[in-house]
C-alpha cells in the first residue's frame, strides 16, 4: 500500500534560496521540527512576495525530500555574528520530475480550506508565523497539490539548480546536556528530537508493536497546533496493524515531554492534548489513544509525585496515561522509567 507523507515548510523570506539550493534548514531551537522529514516525504514551501505596494503570502510545490536531515551551517541563508549560518539543521529538496509547477498558489486557498473544514492542521494564521515545519494529514497534502496542479495545468520545466545538493551531510545528535551528577537536555526540543531520531525507544514508551515489526506501520507527527491557548503536541505516533492483508489502527500514542521537573497539572494539559488528537484524525477514538508524559523527575518533592499519581489515577476510567522519568548514565545514555 502506498503511502504519502506531506509537510508545510515556512520561509516569510528565502523561498528564492531554498529553491536555488535545492535545501531548507532550520536554527538550533527548532531542530526538531525538521527531525521528523524524511527522505521520499513531499513538502509544499509557504512563503511572502510583494506585489503592487502589499505583501501577500503564497505556497510553492510540490518538492520531495531528497535526503535525511543533516547539519551544516555553511552559508545560504543568513549569517550568526560567528559568520556562519543561522540555519544550520537541513533536508535537501527538489522539483517533482513528474508534474513541475512553476506557479504558485495563493495562500487563502489554504485559509479557504480550513474554513471549510477540510483542513484542521494549519488552526490559524499564528501557526504560520511561529513555526518552520508544519506536518499534514495525507488528505490535506493531497488538497493542496490538487490546487497547485491545476493551477499548472501544463506542467513546466523549471527545476531547481540544486545549488546545495553538494553539501556534507554531517549527522546531528541532540543529546546536549545541563547539570553534572543529575543531568537534563538542554533544550525540550532536544529530548523531543532525540525520540524522533529514535524510534524503537519511542516505541517502547506507547508499547503497541509486539512482535514482527513489518506488521506495523506508524506514522509520527510532531509539533501539532491546537485551539488550547496556543500550545502544540509534542509528539502523535498512530500505529497501524496489517492482518489478513488488511491495515488496521491500532492505537495512537500522544506524548507530552518536560526536560526538567513534572508537575500534576501536566497531565491536565496531556488530557487536553489528547481530546484534540480524537478530533484531528479520522476513525481515532480517545479510548485508543495512549497518553504519555515524559520528564526528567520529580525534583525533590515527594509530593508532588503522589500528586501526580492520584491525579492519573483520577482519570483513569476516561484516560489511558501512564508516565515516565529518564535519566541521563555516566555514558550519556538516556534511559527510561516508568512510573
Amino acid at each position: 500500500m502506498q503511502r504519502y507523507k506531506f509537510h508545510l515548510f515556512i520561509t516569510p523570506i528565502f523561498y528564492e534560496k531554498s529553491f536555488e539550493y535545492g535545501l531548507f534548514g532550520v536554527g538550533r531551537t527548532q531542530m526538531n521540527q525538521i527531525a521528523n522529514v524524511h527522505k521520499g516525504n513531499f513538502v509544499f514551501i509557504y512563503t511572502t512576495q510583494k506585489i503592487g505596494s502589499r505583501t501577500k503570502p503564497f505556497i510553492y510545490g510540490p518538492f520531495q525530500v531528497v535526503s535525511e536531515p543533516f547539519f551544516n551551517d555553511e552559508y545560504v541563508w543568513a549569517k550568526d555574528e560567528s559568520g556562519k549560518d543561522k540555519y544550520p539543521y537541513r533536508v535537501k529538496i527538489d522539483t517533482t520530475s513528474e508534474h513541475i509547477c512553476e506557479k504558485p498558489i495563493s495562500a487563502q486557498k489554504l485559509y479557504d480550506l480550513r474554513e471549510e473544514g477540510r483542513i484542521k492542521s494549519v488552526i490559524d494564521s499564528s501557526a504560520l508565523i511561529n513555526k518552520s515545519v508544519i506536518n499534514l494529514l495525507p488528505s490535506e497534502g493531497k488538497l493542496i497539490l490538487e490546487s497547485l496542479v491545476q493551477q499548472n495545468a501544463h506542467g513546466s520545466t523549471k527545476e531547481s539548480p540544486k545549488k546545495g545538493h553538494g553539501q556534507k551531510e554531517n549527522p546531528f545528535d541532540p543529546k546536549e546536556f545541563l547539570g553534572e551528577g543529575l543531568k537534563e537536555f538542554r533544550l525540550e526540543s532536544q529530548l523531543e528530537t532525540y525520540l524522533l531520531k529514535n524510534q524503537d525507544e519511542l516505541n517502547s514508551l506507547t508499547q503497541f508493536i509486539n512482535g514482527n515489526k513489518s506488521q506495523y506501520f506508524t506514522d509520527i507527527y510532531n509539533q501539532v497546533s491546537t485551539y488550547i491557548a496556543g500550545g502544540a503536541v509534542d509528539i502523535i505516533a498512530v500505529y497501524e496493524k496489517n492482518l489478513f492483508d488488511m491495515w488496521l489502527k491500532l492505537g495512537v500514542g500522544v506524548f507530552e515531554l518536560k526536560k526538567g521537573v513534572l508537575e500534576a497539572d501536566t497531565i491536565d494539559q496531556l488530557i487536553e492534548y489528547i481530546e484534540w488528537t480524537a478530533r484531528l484524525f479520522p476513525g481515532i477514538k480517545k479510548e485508543m489513544i495512549q497518553g504519555i508524559v515524559v520528564g526528567r523527575d520529580f525534583g525533590n518533592q515527594e509530593n508532588r509525585k503522589k500528586e501526580i499519581l492520584a491525579k492519573i489515577d483520577d482519570y483513569d476510567q476516561l484516560y489511558n496515561i501512564v508516565c515516565y522519568t529518564y535519566l541521563v548514565d555516566n555514558n550519556n545514555k538516556i534511559i527510561f522509567n516508568k512510573l
